[in-house]
């Protein structure tokens, strides 16, 4: 008889972090504190345990590592509009942040509607989220009472919540239609337009009354015949566009203050038969990245989308580690891009 063979399982059992300490010849708090980046260890041991894991290919549990900590690495996340190319920058800039830092992203869509918001939050608070960046979709903030009697750390974006003490990352949009409009009247236009969004959100108020200011400083024709409004998305944009361009006296410019409007808008000028900037000239905000490679290219008003994520989420793991600290509000500025899509009237 032939010596009998050692029957194979394709059970292998997964390396321990007891297994990485006993290869390294320390103990496993000393693991833990290499794998936390604790600095006090020194470089020999630091270089032996990361070969063991190295060796061993051993990947720590987050969920017991959580436990251990008695906290969690989740961060949720709930921005209004997927499709808006500008909250996808944003989320850009708080993934490279929450990689660096071992965190992982909840991402939700509240699709502009308060309810759903409100459920999304209420799943990311049952899921234990270490802390909250949002873009809301409320002007009020008694909507979001139920989350602040939370105390889970929150960072707003993008829209102002008045009356309440909260970290927020802003853009100051109320200056960055001021330099559109400007820029317009620089070159010889009197009857601009401006094509608006949602009129609850901060955010779009702020640059209607940028452009009204500088209209008057401008001293140009304020006339609410100028003024439509969009819903924030490409439809509405189109609409606004098709009303604006039915007017006896169209404008001769017009600032569209998002960038799904402004697609909306375009599509409203080309159906016309008109023609960029021979017959109106146009400012968008947001600089996409198919804003240069239009014909002709895009002037627009540049928002800092990815620093936006960057410090919403840098200011909540501060905001984690340091619950006690004061709350900040941080205001971005934006950045008129010149390119070809307006008209000088004075040559």
């Amino acid at each position: 008889m032939g010596t009998p063979r050692t029957r194979k399982t394709n059970t292998q059992k997964n390396p321990t972090i007891k297994d990485v300490s006993r290869l390294a010849g320390v103990s496993t708090a000393t693991v833990s504190r290499v794998l936390a980046g604790f600095e006090e260890v020194s470089k020999d041991t630091r270089g032996r345990v990361l070969e063991a894991v190295s060796t061993l290919n051993y990947q720590p549990n987050r969920n017991a590592r959580n436990l251990r900590k008695s906290t969690t690495s989740k961060i949720g996340v709930v921005i209004s509009d997927i499709q808006n190319p500008f909250f996808s920058s944003v989320v850009r800039g708080i993934e490279k942040v929450t990689l660096v830092d071992d965190f992982t992203i909840f991402l939700g869509n509240s699709d502009e509607d308060p309810q759903q918001e409100r459920k999304l939050i209420s799943m990311l608070l049952e899921e234990a989220v270490a802390g909250l960046i949002i873009a809301p979709t409320h002007g009020d903030a008694g909507h979001y009472q139920f989350l602040f009697n939370s105390s889970t750390p929150v960072v707003i974006i993008d829209r102002r919540l008045p009356k309440v003490d909260l970290d927020m990352v802003l853009v100051n949009g109320y200056a960055g239609a001021q330099k559109a409009i400007d820029y317009l009247a620089g070159l010889g236009h009197k009857r601009i337009g401006f094509v608006g969004g949602l009129k609850h959100l901060s955010v779009m108020s702020e640059r209607e009354r940028g452009y009204i200011d500088a209209l008057k400083r401008n001293d140009l024709l304020i006339s609410e015949i100028y003024l439509r409004y969009g819903d924030n998305r490409q439809d509405g944009g189109y609409r606004a566009m098709q009303e604006l361009l039915s007017l006896e006296q169209p404008p001769s410019a017009v600032l569209i203050a998002n960038n799904l409007m402004t697609l909306g808008g375009l599509q409203a000028i080309h159906e016309a038969g008109l023609e960029i900037p021979e017959h109106i000239s146009l400012v968008g905000f947001d600089d996409m990245d198919w804003a240069p490679s239009l014909r002709p290219p895009l002037t627009v008003v540049a928002q800092p989308a990815y620093e936006m994520g960057e410090t919403a989420v840098s200011m909540l793991l501060d905001r984690i580690r340091n619950p006690e600290q004061a709350h900040q509000v941080v205001v971005l500025d934006t950045r008129l891009i010149v390119r070809a899509s307006c008209r000088d009237l004075q040559k």
